[in-house]
């Protein structure tokens, strides 16, 4: 059930209207930083993570003006979005935890290694 209040002063609607455009606008910034590939995504990620935090502040703002069913709905896909992006950078963070390579001493020992057998081999 849609409820919009019929009473609003146009000041206020335009008020919506500019937060909805802006939501809109940087919803639209988010998505394209998905896909916009890089080496290092954690920092990508998580400023689509900011920007679909602000989508949301803005949604939520809106909708305390104009209750309506197809705004409950996008909030909700919303939350399935920021869910998926904060589960890619947990999931990201963690194989760079879990990789030997994220630390010196692999790279130390292959170069000790290199080390030794070009004293050796010479």
């Amino acid at each position: 059930m849609d409820t919009v209040d019929s009473d609003l002063p146009d000041a206020a609607v335009e008020h919506i209207s500019q937060m909805l455009t802006l939501a809109k606008s940087k919803h639209q910034e988010a998505m394209a930083l998905l896909g916009t590939p890089d080496p290092n995504a954690l920092p990508r990620l998580r400023e689509v993570l900011r920007l679909l935090e602000e989508v949301e502040l803005l949604a939520d703002d809106a909708t305390s003006y104009v209750e309506a069913d197809v705004m409950k709905a996008a909030i909700k896909d919303l939350h399935f979005q920021q869910a998926a992006v904060q589960a890619v950078i947990a999931r990201l963070e963690n194989v760079r935890v879990q990789s030997p390579w994220a630390t010196p001493w692999p790279w130390f020992t292959l170069i000790m290694l290199a080390a030794l057998i070009g004293y050796f081999a010479s």
